[in-house]
């Protein structure tokens, strides 16, 4: 894993405010909000500040848009979808930049998370030419079935810090793809990166109104948000303790909602795994953003007889890691605590310490059981623990036993046996001998409390949709 330099690289100028999105128009607010600067410096710049009007401005600019798109032939508003891709093909360097700057993440990483982004958008904009409608036919040519599927509406997308572009196109692609509009509330903490890439579907010339961005206090415009009348869908990612308050508040208008939750990760080891492989796969998901992703390896769980040996090579490989900081302050206050309540209650932990203000040592723990946080709860900070297990069953027993679900690892030698261990894990995604998780193709989804809903893939594309029944009978 590449090391990132320890100093910010300016590739892209931030600027002092950013405007609201409001119907093809930039929209000043009387009220601006400061964006921290993870790096330690003076706050990077101002984004407005959304109230209720202007909540209720771009919900109903999404509308009227959306009316219109939802009318334009499927191969129209795929050529619209391709158009945009192509110029945010065209700032990747620019919104990567603006993601290091805003929440720290090393620039490699962040380039990283604009390619596989991209790749989502391009998907869509293919797919958008295969909403097609299916006939069943009946007695005759003009009798029968016709399954038609219509876009749900106005979609408001409220999305996270940790990966703040990627996760606010995988739901912008599939819902412009379905004939929806947009409303995006991106994470106060770095807002700079999707406000950009919203920016930049007025500069693709798609209709005005169509994408909108609002920053600002996040409880006010996301209960704006989710009780508003015209709004169809509430996309939500983030933890599961906002995502409860967003259900309520949606629930009694009875809204569409997709809820991309936490995980806890379990990497299930087998007696003939390789073990580069297995410390490739924990070195890499279990540190990369600084641990500060929902697909995270939290839980090594291997064989007695191989856990020393696991643990000597994956300690080897985070001394030589050098992380970037944590987005947020309180990401480093919980890091320490969980290594505090672990060292606790009998754990062994090897790093982990604070470098600087922000900036940690990537911890590596043993001896740690249920009953301490960090095995019990998502730590979203990079602490990856390693934990023997006396057979295969009791290993899964472990992997599914915290409320989430979703990913896991399985690394072992008989492919066969592997892919029966990974049928057996209560997760929407399970990688068996690697480490990369995501396809646009296919989808992704929450188990357990890791979420309702799925995003990417066929089924991302339908969860935008209604369907309507045409029964034509002479």
């Amino acid at each position: 894993m590449a090391n990132p330099a320890r100093a910010p690289r300016e590739v892209m100028i931030v600027r002092e405010r950013y405007p609201l999105l409001i119907g093809g128009q930039r929209v000043e607010t009387e009220q601006w909000h400061p964006v921290d600067d993870p790096f330690g410096g003076p706050d990077l710049c101002q984004v407005a500040a959304a109230g209720l009007e202007e909540t209720d401005a771009a919900v109903h600019a999404a509308a009227a848009a959306g009316a219109e798109w939802a009318r334009t032939p499927p191969t129209e508003r795929a050529a619209a979808l391709e158009r945009y891709a192509r110029v945010l093909d065209d700032h990747a360097g620019e919104l990567a930049g603006l993601m290091h700057r805003e929440m720290g993440k090393p620039l490699p990483e962040a380039h990283a998370e604009l390619a596989r982004a991209l790749e989502v958008v391009h998907y869509f904009a293919a797919e958008a030419e295969r909403v097609l409608v299916s006939q069943l036919p009946g007695a005759s040519i003009t009798t029968g079935s016709w399954m038609r599927p219509a876009p749900l509406g106005v979609v408001a997308a409220i999305t996270p810090w940790n990966f703040p572009v990627a996760l606010m196109l995988w739901k912008l692609g599939p819902a412009l793809a379905a004939g929806c509009s947009f409303v995006a509330k991106p994470a106060g903490e770095a807002p700079l990166a999707a406000w950009r890439a919203c920016e930049l579907a007025i500069e693709a010339e798609l209709p005005d109104g169509l994408v909108n961005c609002l920053t600002g206090d996040g409880p006010l415009v996301g209960e704006a948000l989710a009780t508003h009348p015209r709004v169809a869908k509430v996309a939500f990612t983030g933890s599961r303790r906002v995502a409860e308050q967003i259900a309520a508040w949606a629930a009694p208008r009875l809204k569409v909602l997709s809820l991309e939750l936490g995980g806890h990760g379990p990497l299930v080891v087998l007696p003939d795994a390789a073990l580069d492989q297995v410390a490739e796969v924990a070195l890499i998901q279990g540190y990369a953003n600084a641990g500060q992703a929902c697909y995270s390896v939290n839980r090594v769980l291997a064989p007695p007889e191989l856990t020393e040996e696991i643990l000597v090579r994956i300690d080897e490989g985070r001394q030589e890691l050098e992380l970037g900081p944590m987005a947020t302050q309180r990401g480093v206050d919980r890091h320490l605590r969980l290594i505090a309540d672990a060292e606790s209650k009998g754990a062994t932990v090897q790093g982990g310490g604070a470098i600087d203000s922000r900036r940690l040592e990537p911890a590596l723990v043993s001896n740690a059981g249920p009953g301490v946080e960090l095995i019990d709860e998502e730590p979203f900070t990079p602490i990856v623990a390693v934990m023997a297990m006396d057979d295969i069953d009791a290993a899964i027993a472990e992997a599914n036993r915290p409320d989430y679900g979703l990913v896991g690892y399985v690394c072992g030698g008989d492919l066969r046996r592997s892919l029966q261990v990974a049928e057996r894990l209560e997760c929407g995604t399970v990688v068996v001998n690697g480490w990369r998780v995501v396809t646009a193709y296919a989808p992704y989804a929450g188990w357990k409390g890791s979420g309702v809903g799925t995003e990417l893939g066929r089924p991302g594309l339908e969860a935008f949709v209604r369907w309507q029944h045409l029964r034509v009978l002479a």
